[in-house]
């Protein structure tokens, strides 16, 4: 019985994962695409390839980078225009680096030129990170904090806190 239960437990979870990833993927779609309809949308995503980064508003910062999953991303202030991460180990597992499968893509809004890496993904010289504490799409959980860490408008440039 015990077994069982288990088991039905797993297959819940691969099922749930598998229902948020696919719905994830279509908000980060729709914030990709300015004025097409969920319709088109569908039918474009399996056409064109998803961006690795792109362009989402936000309520307090306005437009913001976001990741393939339409999580805002950020700029470590002291890492500078380094292309090695700063990040103290300590704090590394809350911040973990954006990467790419392939090359990066920039979204509609962003300067493809501007975009490099795959392991951590570069853009506008910032080496770029989410944040674990950022929970859904669209939150900003992460910006100012410890005066270090920003969010970053379309032209790669910090958002002040």
């Amino acid at each position: 019985m015990k077994r069982s239960a288990i088991a039905l437990v797993g297959v819940l979870l691969v099922l749930a994962a598998c229902s948020s990833d696919s719905t994830t993927s279509k908000a980060t779609t729709t914030t990709t695409s300015s004025s097409s309809s969920p319709a088109s949308t569908s039918s474009s995503s399996s056409a064109v390839a998803e961006a690795t980064l792109s362009v989402a508003s936000n309520a307090k910062l306005g437009q913001v980078i976001v990741d393939s999953q339409g999580r805002t991303v950020y700029l470590y202030e002291p890492d500078g225009t380094s292309a090695t991460s700063t990040v103290p180990a300590g704090i590394k597992a809350n911040w973990p680096p954006v990467a790419a499968s392939g090359s990066p893509v920039a979204g509609p809004g962003l300067d493809q030129s501007k975009i490099s890496g795959t392991a951590q993904i570069i853009y506008n010289g910032h080496l770029l990170y989410t944040f674990v504490g950022d929970t859904k799409a669209g939150d900003a959980v992460g910006q100012g904090l410890g005066g270090v860490w920003f969010a970053l408008d379309p032209a790669g440039d910090k958002i002040p806190a």
